[in-house]
């Protein structure tokens, strides 16, 4: 049999019978603090357990990582599945890196990136050191490690930092354009310059037939906050269901400028008897500020926004999901769709559609 049919017959099978049984005891799904729910619905959709390591701080401040006594991951497959948040530097990684080495005897070690935003990109100071390259450098150098695979990187050429790693990255977006069809989306908005594009690519695949919203916005980039400075929106109001779409909500500020700006286009359009038209925000990645919660509670109970919706890729806080209009779609079957290529080591190009 050759290996590509090999790889076809395992697959039959697993349609038949979950991946745990079959290879129960070559791999294991392993995980620190990040998402422990999101973390057991992947094993869980894959008939295992999963390993969460435990990972605190010393009283000092320093990480530490214990593993459980009775479990080893001897010549194993190991997949990592965590995200990177970053309040402070340095503290997610350094909790991968403990994990790391808590499971060097495995055969080898694959990582699942389920939020790596590297939002602090670019330079805007003299002696200013990109947070991303910074990371990346350390992660691609974790022993063991034989793959990085990332969902929905806030700029796709960050994947390179992790060169000469094999590293691929994914869309949990795409996950989002399909609740948008099924609510039956009409007209869809951008939030910036840069986003015209994935509405433009999302417009492609709902084919509502409407002209998109444009949107332009400026931020103050005078200290490390960068605040939102102005914003406008460009277009006519013509669906009655609008959505807009983007790769991540961390403030809120953007979402909350364009829902606000659509607003009187809305008043208008019911005022002259086109009827009322109502707005869903789309994000594929939420990792909310102090400031967050007001201005999307605000937004909500203003009627500018009918929905958000987003992807339980990060822990979600309860105060968010108690908020009328607040729903997220669960990641954790695709995620699972990803260990199972990577326990086969089959090809995951089928994964991959760019948003």
């Amino acid at each position: 049999m050759s290996e590509i049919e090999l790889k076809n017959s395992k697959k039959e099978k697993l349609m038949a019978r979950k991946l745990g049984e079959l290879y129960g005891e070559q791999f294991a799904i392993v995980s620190g603090k990040s998402n422990p729910p999101l973390v057991s619905g992947v094993a869980e959709h894959l008939g295992v357990k999963p390993i969460f390591l435990q990972t605190e701080n010393w009283g000092n401040g320093y990480p530490r990582c214990v593993r459980p006594k009775e479990v080893t991951f001897a010549e194993k497959k190991v997949i990592i599945i965590t995200s990177l948040q970053y309040r402070e530097i340095g503290s997610p990684v350094e909790e991968l890196e403990l994990m790391v080495d808590a499971c060097g005897s495995s055969s080898d070690i694959h990582l699942i990136l389920t939020w790596f935003c590297g939002k602090d990109d670019v330079s805007h100071s003299p002696g200013h050191v990109p947070t991303t390259a910074w990371l990346a450098s350390r992660i691609k150098h974790l022993p063991n490690l034989k793959s990085v695979n990332v969902f929905d990187p806030h700029q796709s050429s960050h994947l390179e930092f992790f060169h000469p790693l094999r590293r691929r990255r994914f869309y949990f977006l795409r996950l989002l354009i399909e609740k948008a069809r099924e609510l039956g989306i009409e007209q869809i908005a951008a939030t910036d310059f840069s986003s015209t594009k994935r509405a433009s690519r999302v417009e492609e695949i709902l084919q509502t037939g409407h002209p998109i919203f444009l949107a332009s916005k400026d931020h103050s980039h005078a200290g490390k906050d960068s605040p939102l400075s102005k914003l406008g929106l460009t277009g006519d109001l013509v669906g009655r269901k609008i959505a807009i779409f983007d790769d991540m909500a961390l403030s809120w500020k953007t979402m909350k400028a364009v829902v606000e700006n659509l607003h009187p286009l809305i008043e208008a359009a019911e005022k002259e008897g086109r009827g009322k038209a109502d707005v869903y925000a789309f994000a594929a990645h939420f990792d909310p500020t102090a400031e967050t919660h007001d201005n999307l509670k605000e937004a909500l109970t203003n009627g500018w926004l009918k929905s958000f919706i987003t992807t339980n890729s990060n822990l979600l806080d309860p105060k968010f999901l108690e908020l009328p209009g607040f729903a997220f779609v669960d990641v954790s079957e695709m995620v699972a769709e990803l260990v199972e290529a990577l326990v086969l080591g089959s090809s995951t190009s089928d994964m991959f559609k760019d948003i």
